[in-house]
């Protein structure tokens, strides 16, 4: 069986943050292992499935006066494999957006 697959919208930097996701009827935590503009690749605790819409909050380091957690209003889970999934960003606030490209944007800057 054959396998579709899209290009990526922008490059993924590992990193390792904590996350928390919203189902229906679950709260899941987990780690994400790498992060883009557009999504990201995470290990949870509780298995998400393909096609599944969900709010995000991503733990990042406070930037100013704002929350440590990053609020993404929703995600879809674009593959998954037991609690290890591909989410790509839905929808998104502008001020958050902002703070997501800041954040890779400084962590590129550190990269050698």
């Amino acid at each position: 069986m054959a396998k579709n697959y899209a290009v990526r919208a922008g490059q993924r930097i590992s990193v390792r943050h904590p996350f928390l996701y919203h189902g229906e009827s679950f709260h899941g935590k987990g780690h994400l292992w790498d992060l883009s503009e557009s999504g990201w690749r995470a290990t949870g605790d509780r298995p998400v499935t393909q096609g599944s819409v969900m709010p995000v909050y991503i733990e990042l380091p406070p930037d100013g006066e704002e929350s440590k957690y990053l609020f993404i209003e929703s995600a879809i889970v674009r593959w998954s494999s037991g609690c290890d999934a591909g989410w790509e960003i839905q929808t998104i606030d502008a001020a958050s957006r902002s703070r997501l490209i800041r954040f890779l944007d400084q962590v590129r800057d550190k990269l050698p």
